[in-house]
């Protein structure tokens, strides 16, 4: 059974794939998100060094800004797949309207030029390191938007948990304790509370659904699924889902495998080419 302070492993993941983002993915200082989010500096640090759980929308905004989903946050770490690393860096370059790529293309070119091969691991790493040079020279140029507060996913909340509460076969009761919630609290995320991201991982967990779900408008929910699953649980997992076998094995095949400077200037152009696409 849970204490009341137990940290949840998905918050714990939370807290390190947001700080994996801003300083090794995207090369961030406080100041920038806060440029972009409109959150204070120490709030951000108390997210992403602290563990500390914020509300619905403030993870969600904060998902948005990393140009990914509050469920991958919460999963194993952001940087397990240097192509998913890649994809966020050219999707947040492009949403602050590009930059010109000839003179990032000549220097990780001239940097290729120093090696006989490379691994497409390392190739992968020069191309990051250029995203992230080219993140950083865009904010020189004062190039930041606004990511804004979405309001529904709160709303959105509350329906499916109203639903599921209704549609499953589970009292407060049992599910305060799985949770670790009272039942106040309970009623009072009924409605409309907004609710913190660690007491969202908990229902996710509980009724064994995904956290987009939980917090989209159309949650699809398997309702007779859901309540064959939980007939006889009493506590949530608790659980930090693992790296994939499929990205383990991946990421070793890519960094075994040598490739030449015509292969490497191949791959170098793909990825760059999506810069302003």
């Amino acid at each position: 059974m849970h204490s009341g302070i137990e940290i949840i492993q998905q918050q714990t993941a939370f807290s390190q794939n947001i700080e994996l983002c801003r300083e090794v993915i995207f090369n961030l200082r406080y100041a920038d998100i806060t440029k972009y989010t409109a959150l204070a500096e120490s709030t951000m640090i108390s997210y992403d060094t602290r563990g500390v759980s914020p509300y619905l929308t403030v993870a969600q905004r904060i998902a948005d800004l990393y140009c990914t989903s509050i469920e991958r946050l919460c999963g194993y770490e952001i940087n397990s797949s240097l192509e998913e690393v890649l994809d966020m860096q050219v999707r947040f370059i492009n949403r602050l309207g590009g930059i010109p790529i000839r003179l990032y293309k000549e220097k990780i070119m001239l940097e290729v030029s120093k090696h006989l091969t490379l691994s497409r691991t390392e190739v992968h790493k020069l191309l990051s390191d250029i995203y992230r040079q080219m993140i950083l020279d865009l904010h020189r140029f004062g190039k930041f938007l606004a990511i804004n507060k979405d309001e529904k996913i709160a709303v959105n909340f509350t329906e499916n948990f109203h639903r599921l509460h209704t549609f499953v076969n589970v009292s407060y009761r049992r599910l305060g304790k799985a949770t670790d919630i009272s039942i106040g609290n309970l009623t009072r995320l009924e409605k409309g509370n907004e609710p913190m991201l660690s007491s969202v991982i908990k229902f996710a967990d509980f009724f064994d659904v995904n956290i987009s779900q939980i917090m989209s408008s159309e949650p699809n929910f398997d309702y007779a699924r859901i309540e064959k699953e939980i007939a006889s649980k009493n506590e949530i997992k608790n659980v930090r889902p693992p790296i994939p076998d499929s990205i383990i094995k991946e990421q070793r095949k890519q960094a075994a495998e040598l490739l030449n400077k015509e292969q490497v200037e191949k791959i170098v152009t793909k990825w760059l080419n999506k810069v302003n696409a």
